[in-house]
């Protein structure tokens, strides 16, 4: 029954949340030169909610949904990280949790995975650290000492710490290191024997412009890179996430769709498909304010205001509105967690998504 219901919001109702991003908070010890959060001022942190609001709040989530995205800033800044994990897997129906990090904190890191390995049962927690270029240089871009490193044992941690647990290192192309990135890769797979990798194109967002004229260059290291990901995961080089579960096909495709989708449209902007941000997808601020995603400047409303009640904000006119104006105007971007949930729940995508939860993922 969990699932019918799950297909009827997906491809029918499309009203409940199936994913959610949330930053848990906005403090980060790095300066990305590629991130979109302006980091200026000594605020940052101050207004996080607090893990009793995030149990008020997750208490009222839907029925449908399946994954919770716990990112920031750097999330393991939060020493109550675990309490909030557990705080999701209690009251919530989800199956998965995605932690996004830059993997400076692998001691914490390794902790938080012993203490939940006991309680996940069949519940899975996916890891995705970035690692842009090559030790010295991707230290000195990020302004974090030995931050290559930590990233690499951290990942190494998680992908030794059992079946609830996935591991993937994130390449995001950008401006910097675009020339870098092909080598990096082998390094990563040949040298340091990384198993799983996956490829972002940095977006224009925030505080953060894509200078106009390494966009193409950005495209060719991003399609070369990509590419070569989905060649070595099919000769069986690379394992990418777990292929012997349905989760892991099912990501591992999905991904290979969506670069897809991103070669297409990073230069060329344009709709392909219904956009679901603000009904099957949306992002929740550190602050507690909902956003239909992170790329349109349209916030939702404040769950402290709507007295942590999830689904009664949801539900409000003003979210009704956002998603009708996003199916008329066909809102159209290349981020790419809306993109998974865009994916999932366009009929067009189903033949290759059922395909690959079958076992024939190429």
């Amino acid at each position: 029954m969990r699932y019918l219901s799950l297909a009827t919001n997906l491809y029918v109702k499309r009203c409940n949340p199936v994913s959610l991003v949330h930053f848990i908070t906005d403090r980060c010890n790095a300066r990305c030169p590629h991130c979109f959060i302006d980091f200026e001022g000594e605020d940052h942190g101050k207004g996080d909610l607090t893990l009793e609001e995030i149990q008020k709040i997750s208490k009222n989530m839907g029925p449908d949904l399946m994954n919770i995205n716990l990112t920031g800033g750097e999330p393991f800044l939060r020493k109550d990280i675990t309490e909030i994990a557990r705080c999701y897997f209690a009251n919530t129906s989800i199956e998965s949790i995605f932690i996004t990090s830059h993997g400076g904190f692998p001691d914490r890191i390794a902790k938080f995975a012993e203490e939940l390995r006991p309680e996940l049962g069949k519940r899975k927690i996916i890891f995705s650290f970035s690692i842009d270029d090559f030790d010295e240089q991707h230290n000195q871009n990020r302004k974090v000492k030995n931050l290559f490193d930590n990233a690499l044992e951290a990942y190494r941690t998680i992908d030794n710490s059992g079946e609830n647990f996935m591991a993937n290192i994130a390449i995001t192309v950008s401006h910097t290191n675009h020339k870098s990135v092909m080598g990096l890769y082998n390094h990563l797979v040949e040298e340091q024997k990384v198993k799983a990798v996956t490829v972002t194109a940095v977006r224009d967002e925030g505080v953060y412009n894509i200078p106009l004229e390494e966009k193409k260059s950005i495209l060719t290291a991003y399609s070369q890179l990509s590419e070569r990901v989905a060649k070595d995961m099919k000769s069986g080089i690379l394992e990418g996430y777990d292929t012997s579960t349905l989760l892991g096909r099912m990501m591992n495709k999905k991904n290979m769709i969506v670069n897809q989708i991103i070669k297409e449209t990073y230069l060329d902007p344009q709709y392909i498909s219904d956009c679901f941000a603000g009904s099957l997808f949306g992002v929740i601020g550190a602050d507690g304010t909902v956003h239909p995603c992170e790329v349109l400047d349209r916030p939702l409303g404040s769950l402290r205001q709507y007295d942590y009640d999830f689904l009664s904000l949801w539900n409000s006119s003003k979210v009704q509105e956002t998603r009708k104006w996003i199916k008329e105007t066909k809102c159209n971007c290349t981020y790419e967690c809306a993109w998974s949930l865009n994916v999932m729940g366009n009929w067009e995508y189903q033949p290759k998504m059922i395909s690959a939860a079958l076992g024939n993922y190429w």
